[in-house]
């Protein structure tokens, strides 16, 4: 029997939502200011592990398995994958759970639905904070294809038909073992807690490989060219916004802030120093205090303590 990842205080529950069947946990008081987690790919509500207790301290927390993660449900086909269907479903979620305003924190994956829903329910949302990504038509549109092979090369894997489902299959460990390496130390961790076979269990699931995969092509299909299209518009995010970068991950050597700078209006970014992609994994002290400190902005002001000294910013 391995190791129990799970932090204590959490608490699983199921619903129905947007016609499908969605998982999630839930922490903290639920009449405190209500925070809602979002992960990123290849995981699910457990990347958030580390920092969901300090979160709890303070806030009513919910982080759900996002639609074809974890123990969500994982449809078949593209169709459903986009970031305003799997939005929806969160905001579904949400609604049932009588949750009203509240601070969005994505990672990855996550932040894209994160974005979309501070878009699509901007009343809802009192602040977003985004992990570690760029706008997506971003990435295809101002990266040269030898960059994008090199930090994104998943990206375009991901959107070959039928051919990587066939290629992972029966290799997921190798898959994602390869994804996580790439922060030093990141997998010995995980396999030390737990939440390595945690996240294997979930990837081996019937439908698992090609929900993830849909979620890309998705992306690429549906949620660029509407970001296009947005953009001509003139469509912006307009909540204040937090970005959190890894000085090791894909977003090194970039402006961050000034880059989403141009599709939303309130932006503050800091980057995480001594950290790849997964940041709330590698860095989870850090991380944490820079997440209480936004959301303390964003709600009613709350004793929370400074962010620390081991990071670099720019407003």
């Amino acid at each position: 029997m391995g190791k129990n990842p799970e932090p204590m205080g959490v608490t699983h529950g199921w619903a129905d939502v947007n016609g499908i069947r969605v998982h999630f946990v839930e922490a903290g008081s639920s009449s405190a200011p209500p925070v809602s987690l979002l992960h990123g790919f290849p995981q699910s509500w457990l990347m958030w592990r580390l920092i969901l207790p300090e979160l709890a301290a303070h806030f009513h927390v919910i982080a759900p398995d996002l639609r074809g993660y974890g123990d969500s449900a994982k449809p078949g086909g593209v169709a459903g994958y986009d970031k305003g269907t799997m939005a929806a479903d969160v905001h579904a979620l949400l609604a049932q759970l009588g949750v009203g305003r509240h601070l969005l924190i994505g990672h990855d994956r996550g932040a894209r639905v994160a974005r979309r829903y501070a878009l699509d329910y901007a009343g809802d949302v009192v602040g977003a904070a985004l992990l570690d990504i760029l706008p997506e038509e971003w990435i295809y549109d101002a990266l040269s294809a030898g960059e994008a092979a090199q930090r994104y090369w998943h990206w375009t894997f991901h959107l070959v038909h039928d051919l990587p489902e066939r290629l992972i299959a029966g290799q997921e460990d190798t898959y994602l073992a390869h994804l996580f390496e790439r922060s030093p130390g990141l997998l010995a961790q995980m396999r030390a807690d737990g939440a390595w076979d945690e996240y294997l269990r979930a990837f081996r699931q019937p439908g698992a490989i090609a929900a993830a995969l849909n979620d890309y092509r998705a992306t690429y299909a549906v949620d660029v060219p509407r970001y296009r299209r947005e953009r001509e518009a003139g469509r912006r995010m307009t909540a204040p916004t937090l970005l959190l970068w890894g000085e090791r991950g894909n977003l090194a050597e970039r402006n961050v802030p000034e880059i989403w700078g141009s599709v939303a209006d309130n932006v503050r970014g800091t980057m995480i120093t001594e950290c790849g992609h997964y940041l709330p994994e590698e860095r989870p002290v850090e991380v944490a205090a820079h997440l209480l400190e936004f959301a303390a902005s964003c709600f009613a002001p709350v004793e929370l303590p400074a962010a620390p000294p081991n990071s670099t910013g720019t407003r």
